[in-house]
């Protein structure tokens, strides 16, 4: 699931309310003692610190959601003007970002000014009258010979607090968090357009299969068909029309699916194989011994045709050469379909375009190669089974 900007919002809010509480800890701390009777304070300072506790909360809250919203914004601009070079985009929203706390480091003291006049009475110097540099204890809430904060909280051994180490604390979270949510997105943005290519080159590689099929498939049927009709085999002919009606619908529906049972590969294959068998009488054997073990056990789907289309188009088959063609399974878990190799005289150089559909078909679906051997006068095909329909 992508994030979308509203997500990056929600993010952004639930890890600032976080953010500010935790660098907060400490003085909500010292109020809930205080509450509870176990710290006293001054009398003339109670107003200044709840009223100092509700702008610390505040302030830091502000501080990161302005750089988570900040770093999102910039990762996206950077995006448009760099193209997507990701050490440039990432310069320039860290940059922009620490430019941005910086400000916020030194709006501070003014911010802090201005929110406790409106509550706390009593005169005191605004931070731009002061002559003296500002150095690191003026952001020390009680911090010695600092006149401006003395009126607000007790002195640093009742509660020191380091503003530019809180400020940079949560400078470097919402870098942190915003790159590993970047990368997050990347990575599911990747994931998706790969399923997306995955499933261009399926369907691409189910037509390729379609188109090279079908030509052939479809007029050697019609002729099978019409050589039973001729010789009057009415009953041969009724189971030769259901097997085929079968075989389309199957091929026809494949396009639905990916993965199939072995069971459900094999019905077909076994009409399919009724269909050669009728047109190439006494001339084409095949012999089907599978584990049983195996037939719930899935591949992807049209596998076997292919194969067998393969054996039959580059073969001799006559009855002085009859060409037998086994598919059985290993203890490997592995289909394999084998037949005895009797070139064809008239063969044309094949480029191999089944068999590499086929391996290509095979990596997208389960994430495995099949393996050829053209061995001791056999060609076989072995081909991987898996127990499940997710890719292992």
């Amino acid at each position: 699931m992508q994030l979308s900007g509203k997500r990056y919002v929600f993010i952004g809010f639930i890890l600032s309310v976080l953010l500010s509480l935790f660098v907060n800890f400490s003085l909500l701390m010292r109020i809930y003692d205080r509450l509870r009777g176990n710290m006293r304070f001054p009398e003339e300072l109670l107003p200044s610190v709840d009223y100092y506790l509700y702008f610390s909360l505040g302030w830091f809250f502000l501080l990161a959601f302005i750089l988570f919203a900040g770093l999102m914004f910039m990762f996206r601009l950077g995006d448009r003007i760099f193209r997507r070079k990701e050490y440039k985009v990432f310069l320039f929203a860290i940059g922009v970002n620490v430019v941005v706390a910086l400000g916020m480091v030194l709006l501070y003291p003014v911010a802090s000014y201005l929110f406790m006049s409106q509550f706390v009475p009593g005169e005191r110097p605004a931070p731009w009258q002061r002559k003296a540099p500002l150095i690191e204890e003026d952001f020390m809430p009680g911090a010695a010979g600092s006149p401006f904060f003395d009126r607000y909280i007790s002195p640093p051994r009742f509660y020191p607090r380091p503003l530019i180490t809180e400020h940079l604390f949560i400078l470097v979270t919402a870098i942190f968090i915003t790159v590993l949510l970047r990368m997050l997105n990347s990575r599911q943005q990747i994931a998706l357009e790969y399923e997306k290519l995955k499933t261009e080159s399926i369907q691409s590689s189910y037509n390729a299969l379609m188109g090279q099929v079908n030509p052939h498939f479809f007029f050697n049927s019609l002729n099978g068909l019409s050589s039973l009709i001729r010789n009057d085999e009415k009953e041969k002919t009724l189971i030769y029309i259901d097997k085929l009606s079968g075989v389309f619908r199957y091929i026809l529906q494949s396009n639905r699916k990916e993965l199939v049972e072995l069971n459900e590969e094999l019905e077909f294959v076994r009409a399919y194989l009724y269909l050669l068998e009728v047109r190439y009488e006494g001339k084409l054997f095949f012999s089907l011994q599978v584990d049983t073990d195996y037939l719930l056990m899935f591949l992807p789907i049209l596998s076997i045709l292919p194969l067998v289309e393969n054996a039959v188009k580059h073969n001799v088959i006559s009855k002085q050469y009859p060409l037998q063609v086994d598919i059985y399974t290993t203890a490997e878990k592995e289909l394999v379909v084998s037949n005895n190799i009797q070139p064809r005289v008239d063969e044309i150089n094949s480029n191999g375009v089944g068999l590499k559909n086929l391996w290509g078909r095979y990596q997208l679906l389960t994430g495995k190669d099949i393996r050829i051997t053209n061995t001791k006068g056999y060609f076989k095909v072995f081909l991987p089974l898996q127990k499940n329909q997710m890719k292992s």
